[in-house]
C-alpha cells in the first residue's frame, strides 16, 4: 500500500498538481512515521521533499519554512552516512539540491518578513556554489529588504548595514549575466562608479557582440543617480533617436523618468504617455504619469489621470503599483487620510517604492502633520537621495515647523547636491528674496539668474527673477522678461504676475486682460481671481489703497497654499546663514563643491553629512533680528506644487 501511495504522490508532483500533492503526501508521511517496519529513510525523505515543495508552490510559506528546515537537517544526516540514493534524487529533481532548497527557504523567510533569517540562510551557501538567482536574491535582500514601512529606524539601519555585501553580490551576478540591467542599475544606485560598472559588464565572458548602446545606457543611469537628470534624459534620448531601440517601452519610461526628476513635466508626460499607449499595463509608467499629471496641471491632465485610475481600479490585482495609483488618486482629489491608507499598503508590499515614500511625505504635509512628514521624507532620503523632491519636502516641513535654521541648511544642501538643476537655485533664491536684509535680497537675484542660466525656459525661475526686478523698481525689465517667456510658453502664473505689475503701474485695462488670460489657462487660479477682485473693488481706478491690498511679491507658485500657510503670522528669524563667500562658492565652479550625500564627491572630497549639519543647528530659533513677512510662508508652502 505504501509503495502504491508513494507512486501516486510522485505522479501528482511530476504533473505539478501541487494542491493535490499535499493531502496524500501528508497521509503517507504519517503512515511511514507510525509504521517504522515499512519506512525507509529514502522514501520518507522524498515524501517530505514533495510535501515541503508543494507547500512552497502553493505559497503556504510558514508551513514550508518548518518543513524545509527539517529537510536540510535530514539531508546533512544522509550526507554524513554517505547515502547513495541522495545523488539519484537530486539528479532527477534539480529543485531538490541543497542550494535550491536553501533559496526556497530564504524566499519563505522573506515572504513572512524574516529578512535577517533569509539573509543568513543564503549566506550559508558557499560563494562558489551560488547561482545567479541566489546572488540576485541575496543582493536584493541586503540592498532593499526592510521591516515595516512605518518603522523608519528599521528602514535606515537595515538599508545601510549591508551595502557592501549587496554590492559584491550584484557584481557576481553581473559577471555571470552582464545583461542583468536591474543589477547594473542597482550598482549605480549604491554609488559604484559608472566607469567601473561599464568595465565589469564589458569584460564579462558572455557579453554579446555589437552592443555599443549598453555603454550609453550605463552612462545615462550613472548620470541619473549622480543627480544630473537632464543630462541623463538626453543620453537616453540619443539612444531613442539614433539606435534601433527607438520607442521601446523601457527606454521611453527611462527618458520620462529623468525629465520628471529634472522637473520638466510636460516632456516627462510626453514620453510616459507614449510608453503607456504602447504598453497599457506598465504600472511603473502609469504610476509616474499619474504623478506628473497631478503636479503638472497641464491641459487635459485631470481627465487623463482619471482615465488611468479607472483602468487600474478595474484590475482586481493588489500589487504595490496598484495601491500606489489608488493613493495618488486620493491625493489628487484631496482625500489624504484615505490616500495614506493606500500608500501604506503599497509600502507594506514594496518598502523600497520611491514614489510611495514621497507621496506619504506629501500627504502628511498636506494634513499639517509636519513632524511625521519630516520622518517620512527622511526615510525617502535613505532610499532615494538623488531625488530633488526629498529635499524640497524637508525644506517645506521645516518652514511649516518654523525651524528656520534647518530650512536654510536644507536649501544650501540641495544646491550642493543638484548643481545642474534650476530648481535648487530657485528654491534658495526665493527664500533669500523674502528676508528683509538688503544684502540678502541682492543675493537672491544671483541665484535666480543662475537658475535661468542653466535652463532659460524654467518658469519658476522666470517668475522669481521678475518679482526681484519689480522689487528693485525695474518694472520694464520684469515686463520684458515675462512677455518674452510667455511668447514661448504661456503659463497662468506668469500672466498673473504680469497683471500684478501692470496694476502696480496703474495700467488697469492691461492688468485685467492678463488676469483673464491666466484664467483662460486655469479657471481656478487663485492669484488671478484675487487680482480681478482687487480691480473690481477699486472700480478700476488708481486708488493706491486698493493696490496695496496685494503685495508685489505675490508668488507665481501660490495657487493652493496649505491651511497652515494661510494662517501664518509674521515671526522673528535670524539672518540667513550664508555669507558672501558661501554664496560665491555655491555659484562658482561645481568641481570645487561638496558632492551628493550618498556617493561622495567625484573629485575625491570627503562626504558631507547633512544630518550632522542639521542637527548642529538650533531648532526653532525665531528671535533675534530681522522680520520675515507672511509672504514667505505663503510662497514657500505653495512652491511645493511646482
Amino acid at each position: 500500500m505504501e509503495n502504491a501511495l508513494f507512486t501516486n504522490v510522485k505522479k501528482l508532483y511530476d504533473h505539478q498538481l501541487y494542491e493535490c500533492v499535499i493531502p496524500p503526501a501528508s497521509l503517507l508521511s504519517t503512515l511511514l512515521q507510525n509504521d517504522r517496519n515499512v519506512a525507509t529513510l529514502e522514501m520518507e525523505y522524498q515524501v517530505q521533499l514533495y510535501l515541503a515543495n508543494s507547500h512552497y508552490k502553493e505559497r503556504h510559506f510558514r508551513i514550508a519554512v518548518r518543513q524545509l528546515d527539517d529537510l536540510l537537517q535530514q539531508r546533512r544526516t544522509m550526507i554524513r552516512y554517505k547515502n547513495a540514493c541522495l545523488v539519484a534524487i537530486e539528479s532527477a529533481y534539480a529543485q531538490f539540491t541543497d542550494v535550491e532548497l536553501r533559496r526556497r527557504l530564504a524566499e519563505c523567510y522573506k515572504e513572512i518578513g524574516e529578512f535577517f533569517q533569509a539573509i543568513a540562510t543564503l549566506t550559508a551557501i558557499p560563494v562558489k556554489s551560488r547561482t545567479p538567482r541566489v546572488n540576485l536574491m541575496l543582493a536584493r535582500l541586503q540592498h532593499r529588504a526592510r521591516g515595516s514601512s512605518t518603522m523608519a529606524t528599521s528602514i535606515t539601519s537595515l538599508g545601510c548595514r549591508n551595502k557592501k555585501e549587496a554590492t559584491l553580490a550584484y557584481k557576481d551576478l553581473v559577471r555571470d549575466c552582464p545583461m542583468a540591467l536591474q543589477a547594473i542599475e542597482a550598482l549605480l544606485e549604491l554609488g559604484v562608479d559608472g566607469n567601473e560598472v561599464n568595465s565589469l559588464v564589458m569584460s564579462a565572458a558572455t557579453t554579446p557582440n555589437n552592443i555599443d548602446w549598453l555603454s550609453n545606457w550605463i552612462k545615462a543611469l550613472a548620470q541619473m543617480y549622480d543627480c544630473k537628470h537632464l543630462e541623463a534624459a538626453r543620453t537616453f534620448q540619443s539612444l531613442n533617436d539614433t539606435t534601433t531601440l527607438r520607442r521601446n517601452e523601457h527606454l521611453l519610461v527611462a527618458i520620462g523618468k529623468c525629465y520628471y526628476y529634472h522637473g520638466s513635466l510636460s516632456q516627462a508626460a510626453q514620453y510616459l504617455s507614449t510608453a503607456v499607449a504602447g504598453s497599457p499595463h506598465n504600472l511603473e509608467a502609469i504610476g509616474l504619469l499619474s504623478v506628473v499629471y497631478d503636479i503638472g496641471k497641464m491641459d487635459g491632465a485631470e481627465r487623463e489621470r482619471e482615465r488611468l485610475y479607472v483602468q487600474v481600479a478595474a484590475e482586481r490585482e493588489f500589487t504595490a503599483g496598484h495601491w500606489f495609483v489608488h493613493a495618488q488618486q486620493m491625493h489628487s482629489i484631496g482625500k489624504y487620510e484615505r490616500g495614506l491608507d493606500f500608500v501604506e499598503r503599497c509600502l507594506d508590499i514594496e518598502s523600497h517604492h520611491v514614489e510611495g515614500l514621497l507621496l506619504r511625505g506629501r500627504m502628511l504635509s498636506s494634513l499639517e502633520r509636519s513632524t511625521e512628514a519630516v520622518e517620512a521624507f527622511r526615510v525617502a532620503q535613505t532610499v532615494a537621495p538623488y531625488r530633488f523632491e526629498v529635499y524640497k519636502g524637508l525644506f517645506h516641513c521645516y518652514v511649516s515647523l518654523r525651524r528656520i535654521r534647518e530650512a536654510e541648511a536644507m536649501c544650501t544642501w540641495t544646491i550642493r547636491s543638484f548643481r545642474t538643476s534650476p530648481r535648487s537655485y530657485t528654491m534658495l533664491g526665493r527664500t533669500l528674496f523674502h528676508f528683509s536684509g538688503k544684502d540678502v535680497k541682492t543675493s537672491a537675484r544671483r541665484f535666480a539668474e543662475k537658475a535661468l542660466e542653466i535652463d532659460p525656459n524654467y518658469t519658476p525661475g522666470v517668475a522669481l527673477l521678475a518679482e526681484i526686478y519689480q522689487a528693485e523698481g525695474d518694472s520694464k525689465s520684469a515686463i520684458k522678461l515675462l512677455e518674452m517667456h510667455l511668447e514661448r510658453s504661456p503659463r497662468a502664473n506668469l500672466f498673473s504676475i504680469l497683471g500684478d505689475i501692470m496694476r502696480s503701474e496703474k495700467q488697469f485695462v492691461k492688468a485685467l486682460e492678463y488676469y483673464y488670460l491666466a484664467l483662460g489657462l486655469d479657471s481656478k487660479y487663485r492669484q488671478a481671481l484675487l487680482g480681478i477682485s482687487a480691480l473690481k473693488s477699486s472700480g478700476i481706478t488708481g486708488s493706491s489703497s486698493n493696490e496695496d491690498k496685494r503685495s508685489t511679491s505675490s508668488s507665481s507658485f501660490a495657487d493652493n497654499p496649505a491651511p497652515s500657510a494661510r494662517q501664518a503670522t509674521p515671526c522673528r528669524t535670524p539672518d540667513f546663514v550664508l555669507s558672501d563667500s558661501d554664496i560665491s562658492q555655491i555659484l562658482g565652479d561645481p568641481a570645487s563643491s561638496p558632492a551628493r550625500s550618498q556617493h561622495g564627491d567625484a573629485t575625491g572630497d570627503p562626504e558631507v553629512d547633512v544630518d550632522a549639519i542639521v542637527e548642529g543647528l538650533a531648532e526653532g530659533e525665531v528671535e533675534g533680528s530681522d522680520t520675515m513677512t507672511e509672504t514667505l510662508w505663503h510662497d514657500v508652502d505653495s512652491e511645493m506644487n511646482n
